[in-house]
């Protein structure tokens, strides 16, 4: 026969896993940067940006947040590309419309520059309303 003891640790015990499952759930929602409302740590044009990288002054703007205007050059089902070089990736919930030929502000996280292409790219990409 079981005590009410034995019955109780048994009952805690298989609760714990549950518990340590919620709390690091919680935990990993909780440390989601939302870029919409993130403050950039420059705000510039997409040329300058692109030669920051170009002569490597641009250590401290990798995975910061940065707004950039530039005009929309290409354009590609996932992609928007600025003066032919700032490639803009948005985030999977975010929609960009823009019209070739069209001066817009972005703002977005700076994950990288890819010197034999010469291209800067930014993610989690939204458009700014001026």
């Amino acid at each position: 026969m079981i005590t009410r003891k034995e019955m109780n640790w048994k009952i805690f015990r298989s609760i714990i896993p549950i518990l340590a499952l919620g709390a690091i759930y919680y935990y990993t929602q909780s440390i989601k940067i939302n870029y919409k409302t993130e403050k950039p740590v420059l705000t510039t044009t997409a040329t300058d940006l692109i030669w920051r990288f170009q002569v490597d002054a641009s250590k401290d703007l990798l995975f910061r947040v940065v707004e950039v205007n530039g005009k929309v050059t290409s354009m590609d089902s996932l992609l928007v590309i600025l003066n032919h070089k700032l490639i803009c990736a948005p985030s999977s919930d975010t929609e960009l419309k823009p019209v070739i030929g069209e001066d817009i502000t972005i703002k977005g996280r700076c994950i990288g520059y890819d010197d034999l292409l010469d291209e800067v790219r930014l993610d989690h990409v939204f458009l700014v309303q001026n």
